[in-house]
């Protein structure tokens, strides 16, 4: 080899090498730039906020022949800044129709189960990865999603039968076991149509005698319907899910009072926005693997104001640490 060829060959390396360079900064640059602009954009960087929000119909027209002045739904999401929103009975809906929604409270990124009936959908700040939107054995379905290094199974129980939902939670868990062994991050939330023990004071008080006398004739008067067991509540449902390792986020953050811990109905029947709701149930959770429990810095049901004229169910919010 000649000496013209060794020089050129070392030249041509060294040209190599610094293009490489070149092209490994600019990527470091432009994702520090993501990072950055993410940063500037996310008012609550060291937090990560996940909203439950069962949206009656779709925050659509039939609220607002309830409440002909019902405020937008989606400014009144947006205010609330959250990071990932799980929505339930988005009845007929289309994925664009999500996606326009969610663009609404500065979320690019959504997924829809399905385009039938009533269907749950999830939206978040980050990219979703879809990993299973199921149906075998459920009376709505469910949602699997992943996004930021979290796991969401998005879910809407059957509000109909006790035994339903039973075999409703036992699918899903099924579905969680593996991601549980793994310690992964997982977040179960929406509207599970079933009560939690750890209201049972609340709901079988005496002042709930007229809400839970309610129930009994129901299911007296529809067939399809058997919410009570054996006349009783039903706490199984969602004991399923705690014996399986998940936490229920308003266990110690919650306040011990009954009107702190209702979630439906809401008082937008009523003719005033204050809270109009006197008695009801908390049937809309989020839950959470014990990596993600322990890092809670709040959980709330929103029940004041606006809320009681969007839909006949009130918001859940939990803040966990750091994202």
């Amino acid at each position: 080899m000649s000496l013209f060829s060794v020089l050129l060959d070392f030249s041509m390396q060294k040209l190599k090498s610094k293009i490489v360079a070149f092209i490994l900064s600019s990527v470091y640059c432009g994702s520090m730039f993501a990072s950055a602009q993410h940063k500037a954009n996310d008012p609550h960087p060291e937090t990560l906020r996940v909203m439950s929000y069962n949206t009656w119909y779709g925050f659509n027209e039939r609220n607002r022949h309830v409440k002909k002045d019902a405020p937008s739904a989606q400014e009144w999401v947006k205010g609330q800044t959250p990071d990932v929103v799980a929505l339930q009975e988005l009845v007929g809906w289309k994925p664009e129709q999500l996606k326009k929604l969610a663009t609404g409270w500065d979320h690019p990124h959504s997924s829809l189960l399905k385009t039938s009936a009533f269907s749950v959908g999830l939206t978040s700040r980050w990219p979703i990865e879809t990993i299973e939107k199921g149906m075998k054995g459920m009376h709505h379905g469910y949602l699997h999603a992943k996004t930021n290094g979290v796991h969401y199974f998005l879910v809407h129980l059957s509000p109909f039968k006790w035994e339903v939902r039973q075999r409703e939670a036992k699918i899903i868990v099924e579905k969680i076991k593996p991601l549980l062994a793994k310690g992964e991050k997982v977040i179960v939330l929406g509207d599970f149509n079933a009560v939690s023990a750890e209201d049972s004071k609340w709901l079988e008080s005496k002042k709930q005698g007229d809400f839970l006398e309610g129930k009994a004739n129901t299911d007296n008067k529809h067939g399809h319907v058997q919410n009570l067991k054996d006349g009783k509540l039903d706490y199984e449902a969602m004991n399923i899910f705690f014996k399986a390792g998940l936490k229920d986020t308003a266990t110690g953050h919650l306040p011990e009072t009954f009107e702190t811990r209702l979630t439906s109905p809401t008082g937008i029947w009523s003719k005033t926005n204050k809270t109009a709701v006197k008695m009801g149930e908390r049937i809309d959770f989020i839950l959470s693997t014990e990596n993600l429990y322990k890092t809670v810095t709040s959980c709330k049901i929103i029940t004041k104001g606006d809320v009681n004229k969007i839909s006949d169910h009130y918001p859940v919010i939990t803040d966990f640490g750091k994202k």
